[in-house]
């Protein structure tokens, strides 16, 4: 039996009733009682128990056991233990004190000192945000992505990129200052991020690790910038997902969850707001840091390439775009980054600062120089790599984005 504003109503009447009602509100596409019950059961799948539930700007984020969150459903994750903390974080080479550039770092952790000891924040998945997906095998992951670093191959990927590529090489980690916008997107279904990619393997094999903040309606409901990381030991097939919309990455901070949005965010020719992202390889982990907080780790048995080592490290934009519901027409492409290009500059452009990659000695270690530029849509966006900055905070950075559209 159900209980829906007073009525009591029995509960085979009770799902009909609600599918009803979400169809009415526009939220849902028609539904088979075979997907209800296949969304019911990958919300019960995500959604682990919780000791406590935290609301904040329109999230909930569960507090559940570090050992019942759902890294551990990775059938190689069984009775993995974690490890206590990094081993010895890479120290920055020539590095002076950290003083903040002109940008403002930004507060990312959940109020009211997070989740207790011995949990880790979840964001919660609700019955809307599958109603949104355009079908349960792709909720949580990168649509479209076949030749996603080789847009010349035959099965069109939808996805572009601005982005500075390093040659091929031998890379444990990599790093950056990325400072934070509200672009504004087209469609529910566009995506766009700012990021950075530890990439290993080709083809089918194809090994990446990524992490940034995102815009994306369809996943999250709204237009909010969130932080957001990625991975796939398959080249986007069946593994890997967007935050811990899978199994495989372990969480292990309680006040910085990953899916959640900045509370403040830069403003064209005003303030600019910036967050700190870092990956690196300890001995069986690629451990992500933000803020110079250890938010996690993605352990090496998840990956066939990526297990030791890099062997690319990339630093832009990418926008999603779903192709177009009028064949033939040329699709309108989302902003990137703050929706201005690249060579219009401090607070009009997107940028990343500090761009380090982590070498064989534990160090981090300014970018290479030597870097390729990939722009698959010069018209819609473009990438500028500065170099070294004579200040000395800002170090390596580049500047990308651009405002899309018919192009």
């Amino acid at each position: 039996m159900a209980r829906l504003t007073g009525l009591v109503i029995p509960s085979n009447h009770a799902k009909l009733l609600c599918l009803a009602l979400f169809m009415f509100l526009g939220l849902a596409r028609s539904l088979s009682s075979f997907e209800y019950l296949e969304m019911k059961k990958l919300l019960k799948s995500l959604n682990k128990p919780a000791v406590k539930s935290i609301e904040t700007r329109g999230d909930i984020f569960d507090c559940v056991d570090i050992y019942k969150q759902p890294a551990f459903d990775h059938p190689l994750l069984k009775n993995y233990t974690i490890p206590k903390e990094p081993t010895s974080p890479p120290k920055i080479k020539n590095s002076l004190e950290f003083v903040s550039s002109n940008a403002s770092l930004v507060d990312i952790k959940l109020p009211d000192g997070g989740c207790p000891e011995g949990t880790v924040p979840i964001k919660r998945v609700q019955m809307k945000d599958l109603l949104r997906a355009r079908s349960i095998s792709d909720f949580g992951k990168k649509r479209y992505m076949n030749g996603s670093f080789n847009p010349a191959n035959a099965l069109p990927s939808y996805h572009h990129w601005a982005k500075i590529d390093t040659k091929h090489g031998d890379y444990y980690g990599a790093s950056a200052h990325i400072n934070v916008w509200k672009p504004g997107l087209v469609m529910k279904a566009d995506s766009s991020s700012a990021q950075f990619w530890l990439v290993s393997g080709s083809d089918n094999q194809l090994n990446t690790i990524e992490a940034g903040w995102l815009v994306y309606q369809e996943l999250f409901g709204d237009l909010e910038p969130r932080i957001f990381i990625y991975w796939t030991s398959d080249n986007y097939g069946q593994t890997g997902c967007f935050n811990t919309l899978c199994s495989g990455f372990v969480s292990v901070h309680r006040r910085v969850p990953l899916g959640t949005t900045f509370q403040r965010r830069s403003i064209r020719d005003g303030k600019q707001f910036e967050f700190t992202v870092s990956v690196w390889k300890d001995i069986a982990q690629w451990w992500l840091y933000i803020n110079d907080e250890v938010v996690g780790f993605w352990p090496e048995q998840i990956f066939s390439h990526l297990n030791r080592k890099a062997e690319k490290a990339m630093w832009g934009g990418e926008v999603y775009n779903p192709e177009p519901e009028t064949p033939g027409t040329v699709p309108y492409l989302p902003p990137m980054g703050s929706g201005s290009y690249a060579g219009e500059g401090w607070q009009k452009a997107c940028f990343m600062n500090r761009v380090f990659v982590a070498n064989d000695k534990n160090q981090y270690v300014d970018a290479p120089t030597d870097t390729t530029t990939f722009i698959d849509k010069p018209m819609c966006y473009d990438a500028v790599d500065r170099g070294m900055s004579k200040d000395p905070n800002w170090r390596r950075n580049i500047y990308f984005g651009g405002p899309g559209g018919r192009c």
